[in-house]
């Protein structure tokens, strides 16, 4: 429910010309559709990983090969730079949301299935800690973009004169 809120909310402020929330959504798009893949290009070697968990592990190094397979021979097949530019445009941004859906999906993908819980909803504790980390990364890279922006860009160009 969250994420098609999330979809639905970034869709009418890119509709309003939100430059910001179009990247974003063809970010998030790229990483979903990069997910799918991965899970379904995993599914055969499913039965194959259910006996040791190591496979989560060669899962990982998988998908962070194809990150950055993806991103180089995308980059290179629709001829813009391979690290995000504005040159890239939507373009590169939907290369790198599938490269890192790929990275999501690749050990998920190989992941055994294992004991179900009783119950489906999560854990309070864990969503207060998900939560909680994110709202920290968020405000930390914020201060960091501050710190950038205000402080650091006038310094540079004070001493470039």
């Amino acid at each position: 429910m969250l994420g098609v809120l999330t979809f639905f909310v970034l869709d009418l402020l890119a509709l309003w010309g939100s430059d910001l929330a179009l990247d974003l959504l063809i970010f998030l798009s790229g990483m979903l559709a990069g997910a799918v893949a991965a899970r379904l290009a995993t599914y055969p070697f499913r039965r194959l990983a259910e006996g040791a968990g190591i496979w989560r592990i060669v899962g990982l190094f998988v998908g962070l090969a194809s990150v950055f397979v993806i991103i180089f021979g995308g980059t290179a097949l629709a001829g813009i730079p391979p690290y995000p530019t504005a040159e890239g445009g939507n373009a590169g941004t939907m290369i790198h949301g599938l490269a890192l859906g790929f990275l999501v999906g690749v050990p998920g993908g190989l992941a055994a299935s294992g004991e179900r819980r009783s119950s489906s909803a999560p854990d309070l504790k864990v969503v207060a800690v998900i939560l909680t980390t994110v709202a920290g990364l968020f405000g930390l890279l914020f201060m960091l973009f501050l710190l950038l922006e205000y402080a650091l860009v006038p310094l540079i160009r004070a001493f470039a004169v």
